[in-house]
């Protein structure tokens, strides 16, 4: 069967059109920080004693970190085990094997583990920035989640009993 040219021609000019339409829409919601999108981003982090820095941290101690990040909020789940009651828990920024700063403070797992969501804010001031995460850090830590990770403290371990990398899931 012989389709008309016109007919042709109308056909391929529609799906340019739509292609056209649909590019930034999909590199908008393809943005897992856009306020608006719909892909959310997962991660994790595995946290033991030996990836303290400095160390030692608890031998024994261990815990996972999982996470999502969608229309500019971070959603977090940390459960603790075989460590001393925890005193505080945190997203530092710091490749593996180096000590960074504190990004934002996380809920205690005070009986083995904490749950939260934390909504990034454009900007933050010295007196509370350890409590707010801002919006660029809310896009570093979900393109490059390896720059960051999870610190959970106790008594026996104050610069940290057990850490771990966030990497996507």
């Amino acid at each position: 069967m012989r389709v008309p040219t016109t007919l042709m021609v109308s056909a391929v000019s529609c799906a340019a059109t739509l292609a056209t339409l649909a590019a930034p829409a999909a590199a908008a919601s393809a943005d897992p920080d856009n306020n608006g999108g719909d892909r959310a981003v997962h991660g994790r982090a595995d946290l033991t004693g030996r990836e303290e820095v400095p160390g030692p941290g608890d031998p024994d101690g261990s815990g996972e970190f999982w996470y999502q990040i969608k229309h500019g909020t971070l959603c977090y789940s940390l459960n603790v085990r075989k460590i001393a009651q925890p005193t505080a828990a945190h997203i530092h920024a710091g490749k593996r094997g180096v000590a960074g700063p504190v990004v934002v403070t996380l809920k205690t797992p005070t009986h083995g583990s904490a749950k939260g969501c934390i909504k990034a804010k454009p900007h933050q001031t010295t007196a509370n920035a350890e409590t707010v995460l801002t919006d660029q850090e809310l896009k570093q830590i979900a393109s490059k989640p390896r720059k960051f990770y999870v610190n959970v403290h106790n008594n026996p371990y104050p610069d940290g009993a057990i850490r771990g990398q966030l990497r996507h899931q």
